[in-house]
């Protein structure tokens, strides 16, 4: 059987979970993320919006992004929290020496993932992400709820006293949901893609015209980081297939990605250029060596697969279901996502 739980996904989706610091630090960063757009947004969060569409356009696409960050951080967690411990087949098997799932999300959680639906059923400036998150959003919403039925079983330990019982019937009704979100999560992604990459594209040309050159390095790298990611996605490999990755874009993009990444870790040292381009944090120089760090870190994961890949040297069996192993898919997802946690503390 392939082991899922070690492939990139739809949207990352199908990851190994681990109960370690990087990922309580994705989920704790998500809730203040999503405390702080709620402060901003008030008891009515569309009211903030109305003193001009511009200002209304930049929420609303704010909101889908933190949507799709909910999806390939906290989302993407508990669902393979939970195949760690379930094979992910359609009949209901233990996976051996595994523990089955015992969190779940937040009513927090759940109001965000409404809020969202709200928006997309009474229209953005973006028809189309508008579309695949109406139909969507609802199936996510009914899978949390289903995860959080299984997490609720675990923690009260019933599978002690009926023998898995209630854990069958739970996947009998989890599991084709979860499959039926494929083709959405899949539209979504397009959608979505090509709406953040128009909108990059826009940002990286205004920061280059305004002579922004760290935030402009900064976005290039996500550029480029993105590149490479939906590069691998996009092949949708497990983690026993790697050696089949095709190189012949990642590559260039991870050579450039390093080069970006060295005249940036030159221009973060030059207190005029930082105070030029109006950050206000005054741990801003913390904050920057931070996103350098967490960029180093994507660029070695990234180097570790293209060498095992150029020295043919596949993941060993014992190596399969580990969270901690260089040049695994895991490794470069959790990476990625702690290059969304850096840059977000500079621009927020």
């Amino acid at each position: 059987m392939k082991k899922a739980m070690l492939c990139i996904s739809i949207l990352a989706m199908i990851f190994s979970l681990s109960a370690c610091d990087d990922i309580k630090m994705v989920q704790n960063s998500f809730q203040k993320e999503k405390k702080r757009n709620t402060e901003q947004l008030g008891d009515k969060p569309m009211d903030v919006f109305k003193k001009g569409n511009l200002k209304m356009e930049y929420g609303e696409y704010n909101t889908y992004m933190y949507f799709s960050n909910f999806l390939a951080a906290r989302y993407h967690y508990i669902s393979v929290f939970y195949f760690q411990g379930v094979r992910n087949e359609p009949e209901f098997h233990l996976v051996e020496g595994e523990e089955y799932l015992k969190e779940g999300f937040t009513p927090e959680e759940f109001d965000f993932i409404r809020h969202v639906m709200k928006i997309a059923n009474g229209g953005t400036h973006f028809p189309e992400v508008d579309k695949q998150v109406k139909t969507l959003a609802p199936l996510i919403l009914k899978t949390m709820e289903i995860y959080n039925e299984a997490a609720a079983y675990g923690q009260a330990e019933t599978y002690k006293n009926d023998h898995y019982e209630g854990a069958k019937e739970i996947h009998s009704r989890l599991f084709p949901l979860i499959e039926s979100s494929k083709a959405p999560l899949s539209e979504y992604k397009r959608a979505i893609d090509e709406l953040s990459s128009k909108k990059m594209e826009e940002e990286i040309q205004t920061m280059k015209e305004r002579g922004y050159i760290i935030r402009y390095n900064m976005l290039k790298l996500f550029s480029l980081r993105d590149q490479i990611m939906h590069e691998i996605i996009n092949q949708n490999l497990v983690q026993e297939e790697m050696m089949k990755l095709d190189l012949s874009n990642i590559r260039p993009a991870y050579e450039e990605f390093l080069a970006t990444l060295s005249d940036f870790e030159k221009m973060i040292g030059n207190r005029k250029a930082i105070d030029a381009e109006l950050f206000t944090d005054p741990s801003i120089s913390e904050d920057l060596s931070e996103f350098v760090n967490d960029s180093k870190e994507f660029a070695k994961q990234i180097q570790e697969m293209i060498r095992r890949i150029d020295e043919n040297e596949p993941f060993t069996e014992k190596e399969y279901g580990q969270t901690n192993v260089d040049g695994s898919f895991l490794k470069i997802d959790l990476a990625y996502i702690k290059m969304v946690q850096s840059y977000s503390k500079i621009i927020s």
